[in-house]
């Protein structure tokens, strides 16, 4: 009767000991039994489940109309991506009628087009980081309303200054699109056949853009005013974020920890990288050594010193810097920058010798470049269905060579040539040789990135693209120049002097990006739909084994733990013979 005269206290102490046990064996099991993975990256929240894995029955009819729409999700970023560069190629024809109808000074023409990379370029990294941290959609949907509205305002622009920082603001838009378009492109689509057809879609219609921007810049320029460039950009922004808005999925961003900004990296990577294109692009007017050009090149320097450093140092990174562990994509993004320059310098001074060597029309320079575009349809769609089925490597190489083959043929262009000799030939061997490089070359960029970097990885990727252009653009007006002096009463035959020499840099490019090609990119093609289902499937079988092995010592060491606490319970002073039985029961259930 002892246990009567005993405290309720230690009953209650008992009893609470094996509750807890019990309680400590579910919790143990629960959160042992699948380790973290390093590295895993944050999750999407339990409850989220895509529409197409939803039972039909429970969507509404709003959820049914975005599930309907959502093939269309590619073609939409594709469209968005076509504007953008759009955009930014038009104003190679039409940068002489703008200026002349806004009093232009000469030196302010340049910013024309330079307030659009530099907003563009500057702000591509922190966007792509945006939104793997918010949501690709709405970073997206964003970007795509600002572009729309500073079009807008671009087309009614009365004034340089106005229309420098309207652009400059549009390119702020078209930052936000590009990254979380390629970052929406990469989720949605696995890795195979599937995401290697769509990003040749992306990748051909955003190359279509920059020869449609030649054509159209010339057409309305000549008809009804460039101000019709900015405006359809803006009808076209309006339908594209309509149809976005029920197309693209609405999936959420990082999950797991609250998202935090990289305030220091933003503003040193942003600010660096604008300075860097700034003193590029003004370089050439002002001197490479002038007082308003060079400060503003160490400004940049230090910035992107400071960007690195604070890199390393911090564990929520705006670049994280394994992601340049990837040799494709570090290789990658050397090739799209060399092959940016070489691109971008054809495009130029082939503009130049047509309206200057060989005296055409702002639209007779536009309708030339309309086998270029023609080409590029064709092409490109052909070339994303065998894509998968060829080796990138070699695919790139070819393209860096047929690139550097145009140039060379532009360059023996003579204010007597005719249009279906030299020029004809050499557009189609630079559309060719484009395609094969970018549509590969953006493939291999994002091949290795995990979901989690695929914003940043797009945005890294566009950055060599925005500042490849400036950077050839430079380089190669300095040998143009070099020759041709600032004499404004050359003929065209001799300004075709200094224009052959810059060609002959610029076929330099497309040999540099060759030999890069060759020596240091990893040589292997997109995997097939089976291989990417084998290694899906062995990926699930050695998780299983290691949830097995977990679970398993997890049980082991739970065990032990009832073991030895049921040992200091009957070890304890004190017991009655009952409360030792009961313990024992309860040690044998």
């Amino acid at each position: 009767m002892a246990d009567q005269h005993r405290p309720e206290s230690e009953h209650s102490t008992i009893n609470d000991t094996m509750v807890s046990i019990n309680d400590l064996s579910d919790q143990k099991i629960v959160t042992d039994a699948v380790p973290a993975v390093a590295n895993q990256g944050p999750q999407l929240p339990p409850d989220y489940v895509a529409l197409e894995d939803r039972d039909p029955s429970t969507l509404t009819k709003f959820e049914k109309m975005c599930l309907k729409c959502q093939p269309l999700m590619l073609y939409v970023v594709s469209m968005a991506q076509f504007l953008d560069i759009v955009n930014g190629a038009s104003m190679t024809v039409a940068m002489l009628p703008i200026a002349r109808d806004l009093n232009f000074e000469v030196q302010q023409q340049q910013w024309l087009i330079s307030s659009y990379a530099l907003s563009f370029g500057g702000l591509l990294l922190i966007a792509g980081r945006m939104g793997d941290l918010f949501g690709h959609r709405r970073v997206f949907l964003s970007g795509l309303f600002w572009f729309g509205l500073w079009s807008m305002i671009n087309g009614f622009s009365k004034s340089p200054v106005m229309l420098c920082i309207s652009r400059a603001l549009q390119g702020m838009g078209a930052a936000a699109q590009i990254p979380t378009a390629l970052a929406l492109i990469a989720i949605r689509y696995p890795v195979g056949k599937a995401r290697t057809r769509a990003l040749s879609v992306f990748g051909a219609i955003g190359a279509i853009g920059a020869v449609t921007g030649l054509l159209l810049s010339g057409a309305l320029t000549s008809t009804i005013g460039w101000q019709w460039i900015f405006f359809l950009s803006a009808i076209m922004s309006c339908i594209l974020f309509v149809i976005g808005f029920f197309a693209i999925p609405n999936t959420p961003g990082l999950h797991g920890v609250s998202p935090k900004v990289d305030i220091g990296g933003s503003f040193t990577a942003t600010g660096g990288i604008v300075c860097v294109i700034y003193y590029i692009s003004s370089g050439v007017e002002t001197g490479w050594a002038s007082v308003k050009t060079l400060p503003v090149l160490f400004v940049g320097l230090a910035l992107l010193l400071a960007f690195f450093f604070l890199e390393r140092r911090i564990s929520y990174p705006i670049m994280p810097f394994h992601i340049w562990k990837h040799r494709a994509f570090a290789v990658s993004f050397a090739l799209i920058f060399i092959m940016q320059a070489c691109f971008q310098g054809f495009l130029y001074y082939s503009t130049l010798i047509f309206q200057e060597v060989l005296g055409y029309s702002i639209m007779r320079t536009a309708l030339s470049y309309l086998v270029h575009g023609l080409t590029a349809i064709v092409f490109y769609s052909v070339l994303g269905k065998f894509l998968p089925r060829m080796p990138l490597k070699y695919c790139i190489a070819l393209g860096f060579f047929l690139l550097s083959m145009s140039c060379l043929t532009f360059a023996f262009v003579t204010h007597q040539s005719t249009y279906w000799v030299l020029p004809f030939l050499a557009l189609i061997m630079n559309v060719l040789g484009l395609g094969l490089v970018m549509l590969p070359a953006q493939i291999t960029a994002l091949r290795d990135a995990a979901d989690d970097d695929q914003g940043v990885v797009g945005a890294i990727y566009n950055v060599g693209l925005q500042i490849g252009a400036p950077f050839g653009l430079a380089v190669l007006t300095v040998i143009s120049g070099k020759i041709n002096g600032d004499n404004p009463n050359l003929s065209g035959a001799e300004m075709m002097h200094g224009y052959k020499q810059a060609l002959f840099g610029d076929m330099a490019f497309g040999l540099l990006g060759l030999v890069v090609t060759l020596l240091l990119l990893p040589h292997s093609k997109p995997m097939s739909a089976k291989t990417v289902s084998d290694k899906v499937e062995e990926t699930a079988a050695m998780e299983e084994n290691k949830q097995g092995e977990a679970l398993a010592e997890a049980t082991s060491e739970l065990e032990g733990s009832k073991t030895e606490l049921d040992q200091d319970f009957v070890g304890q002073q004190g017991l009655t013979a009952e409360e030792n039985a009961v313990v024992a029961k309860v040690q044998f259930a």
